[in-house]
C-alpha cells in the first residue's frame, strides 16, 4: 500500500474529530456565527455578492458594471485567446472565496468544499442551459505534490460538479511534470513552464468528446491552457474551464461596490 493511501484515512479521521470536540467557526473568516454551508451570515452575503458579478466568458475576469458579456472575449483578454472555448466561476478571488479555498488547501473542509462545488455546478447548469458536456475532468496534480498534501482537492471539486450536472467523472489527464510553483512568475514564463505538463493515458475517451476542466482557482489561465491544449490535441472536441475563483486585480470588481455604495 501506498503512503498516500495510509495517510488519506488517518487525516480523515481526524478531521472527524475536528469537527466533533471543536467549535464551528465560519471557515472564511474565522467568526462564530456560523449559519449556512460553514460560513456566517457576513461571508455568506459576500459570497453571494461575488458570485452574482458579471464576468468575461473566455477568461473569466471581472466585468465592470453596465459592460455585457461577448461570446469572443473582452478588453482584459490575453492577446492570443486560450484554447479552452469559456470560462465558468463562482467569483473573483477575494474575500470570502480567498479564505474559503485556502481552507480548501491547507484544511479540507469537507462541507465547504461540498457547498462551494455544488454552486459551480448550478452555475455552469444556469450558463449552458441545459447543453451537456460528456466528461468531467479535474486538473491533475503530480503524484509528487499530491503525496505530500494527501489528496486533489480539484479532483473532489470535480468529483462533486460531476454528481451534481450527471456527467461522468474521467481520469484521462495526467501530469507528467512536476513543475516548479508559479505564484511569482510572469505570464510569458508561467506558459513556458507549463509546456508538456500534462498528458492523456486514453486516447478513445477524449476523442470527439466536449470536455468540463475542473480547478480551484485560475490566474493567468496558463495551466488550464496547457491541459486544455493536450485535451484538443487529443482529439477533443472543445474543452470549457470551471473553477471556483478567478485571481484579478481589485479594480476589476472594486468598481460593482463603488457603484451599489452611490
Amino acid at each position: 500500500m501506498r503512503m498516500a493511501d495510509l495517510t488519506t484515512p488517518l487525516r480523515t479521521a481526524l478531521a472527524g474529530l475536528a469537527d466533533l470536540f471543536l467549535p464551528d467557526v465560519c471557515a472564511a473568516c474565522g467568526g462564530a456565527d456560523v449559519s449556512t454551508g460553514a460560513l456566517c451570515t457576513d461571508c455568506n452575503v459576500k459570497l453571494l455578492s461575488l458570485v452574482a458579478l458579471p464576468y468575461c466568458q473566455r477568461c473569466g475576469t471581472t466585468l465592470g458594471p453596465n459592460v455585457p458579456p461577448y461570446e469572443d472575449g473582452c478588453a482584459g483578454c490575453p492577446t492570443v485567446l486560450p484554447r479552452f472555448a469559456r470560462v465558468f466561476r463562482l467569483g473573483p478571488y477575494a474575500e470570502p472565496l480567498r479564505g474559503a479555498i485556502r481552507e480548501l488547501k491547507y484544511y479540507r473542509h469537507y462541507g465547504l468544499r461540498g457547498r462551494l462545488a455544488r454552486l459551480l455546478a448550478q452555475g455552469v447548469a444556469a450558463a449552458t442551459d441545459g447543453e451537456a458536456f460528456d466528461l468531467v475532468l479535474p486538473v491533475p496534480m503530480h503524484w509528487r505534490r499530491r503525496l505530500l498534501r494527501g489528496t486533489n482537492h480539484a479532483s473532489v471539486l470535480a468529483a462533486t460538479v460531476a454528481r451534481e450536472l450527471g456527467i461522468p467523472l474521467g481520469g484521462e489527464l495526467v501530469r507528467v511534470r512536476n513543475t516548479p510553483p508559479q505564484i511569482h512568475l510572469s505570464r510569458t514564463q508561467r506558459i513556458k513552464n507549463m509546456r508538456g505538463a500534462f498528458s492523456v493515458v486514453d486516447r478513445p475517451s477524449v476523442e470527439g468528446a466536449g470536455i468540463l476542466l475542473i480547478d480551484d482557482v485560475t490566474t493567468t489561465g496558463a495551466t488550464a491552457n496547457e491541459a486544455a491544449r493536450t485535451l484538443l490535441q487529443a482529439g477533443a472536441s472543445a474543452v470549457s474551464l470551471a473553477v471556483i475563483a478567478k485571481a484579478e486585480s481589485p479594480t476589476a470588481y472594486g468598481q460593482h461596490w463603488r457603484v451599489s455604495a452611490k
